[in-house]
């Protein structure tokens, strides 16, 4: 038996799969949806039935650790140049420079500007500790580092989203390594399709006059952690994706063209196979913030040993029900939309399915598009603290 096996669960491309396959049987692969799925080679296949052991699809009951239990820090990078590269407060990126002085080599998601994809890569020098910087917002392609990491000796600290640690830990402790790792997840949003991605990219291009970028990073800011854009350089020339005006950004915040795994998804909730999640620190306690804030949750001993041997900036971090209340831990709701979205996307491509989620979106959704648009139009600065006041609002709102 392979992963072929049907389960009520869908691929989320973890990478699991292919990583401790011994015939190289399973690729992962782009779908017609736009998504990273695993495929099965059955003419390379010898049935030994590794995959489905670390397959999370198969995996009725989730073990791991509630981030309830886990410590909660409220940290911040001291180099101000590392902050401001970052999403939150660049935590994730003093964690992977501490591990390369350690001599460990570090695994994490790298956009790489010749494929417009995202992969993850291996490490090993701090030259290269800046291509890790920033959250990605697409899908990455583990399967080349994730099979290179697992059959070395070396030490690794793994960055990766919830999916992808929890089947990597399940590698590992199939392999009887596990103890080689630290496993770092981040707080995740989910993924949408790469054609949505692609249909951005046609925009980019047009204006820069060039489909060949300098860099990428999805989340610049610009003026304010709260009010980020896209920012895309190319040939001396920039553009910038403000996130109330671009279709990537519609499309990712709207939550309907997600991948099927992240739409139901039970890793990204509380309870973790990792070490350590982090992620940005919303809410309250920081919301007149403007550099960014990373909230760290250490939830083994070896992630709770890891924390104090970093030079940070520590502030008073709240209770880990307080900082969740910010979290979108529920799951989505729209099922219906998001299939029929998806079943177009799939057969006719992205701008049909855009079109159709537009016609069937509910009166409050079409007030909060064109809300989000008339929005853009305003200072970035203003934008920042109005958005603020709105979350504090909500915040607020939900408490009572």
């Amino acid at each position: 038996m392979n992963i072929s096996h049907p389960s009520s669960h869908p691929c989320s491309g973890c990478g699991a799969c292919s990583s401790i396959c011994p015939v190289d049987a399973i690729q992962l692969q782009l779908n017609t949806a736009g998504f990273f799925e695993a495929q099965v080679d059955e003419n390379r296949c010898v049935n030994c039935s590794l995959c489905t052991k670390v397959c999370t699809r198969y995996e009725e009951e989730l073990s791991g650790i509630s981030l309830y239990d886990g410590q909660l820090f409220a940290l911040q990078s001291k180099e101000e140049k590392v902050v401001k590269s970052c999403s939150s407060g660049g935590i994730a990126h003093e964690i992977a420079k501490q591990a390369l002085l350690q001599n460990k080599k570090v695994v994490g998601a790298v956009y790489n500007v010749e494929t417009n994809r995202v992969e993850h890569r291996i490490i090993d020098c701090i030259d290269d500790l800046s291509l890790l910087d920033g959250s990605k917002y697409l899908q990455s392609s583990p399967q080349i580092a994730f099979q290179e990491m697992v059959k070395t000796k070396e030490e690794y600290v793994v960055f990766g989203t919830p999916c992808q640690i929890a089947g990597m830990v399940k590698v590992c402790e199939e392999k009887g390594i596990r103890d080689r790792y630290l496993f770092v997840e981040i707080f995740c949003h989910g993924i949408p399709s790469y054609q949505l991605w692609d249909l951005q990219l046609e925009k980019i291009e047009k204006k820069l006059h060039t489909n060949r970028f300098d860099s990428v990073i999805f989340r610049y800011k610009k003026d304010d952690w709260h009010s980020y854009c896209l920012q895309v350089k190319a040939k001396n020339k920039v553009y910038y994706g403000l996130r109330e005006r671009e279709v990537f950004w519609q499309g990712f915040f709207e939550n309907i063209l997600l991948n099927d795994s992240c739409f139901s998804c039970r890793y990204r909730k509380e309870i973790s196979s990792a070490d350590i999640r982090l992620g940005d620190y919303w809410g309250s306690r920081f919301q007149k913030r403007s550099d960014g804030i990373s909230a760290v949750f250490a939830l083994t001993d070896k992630g709770k040993a890891c924390i104090p041997k970093l030079d940070l900036i520590s502030l008073e971090a709240g209770s880990p029900e307080e900082m969740l209340k910010a979290q979108n831990m529920k799951g989505y709701s729209q099922h219906e939309l998001h299939e029929n979205a998806m079943d177009i996307l799939r057969k006719q491509g992205i701008v049909a399915s855009m079109k159709y989620i537009s016609s069937h979106l509910s009166k409050k959704q079409k007030i909060k598009r064109s809300l989000l648009w008339l929005s853009s139009y305003i200072p970035s600065g203003i934008r920042a603290n109005l958005k603020k006041a709105y979350s504090s609002f909500l915040l607020n709102r939900n408490r009572g």
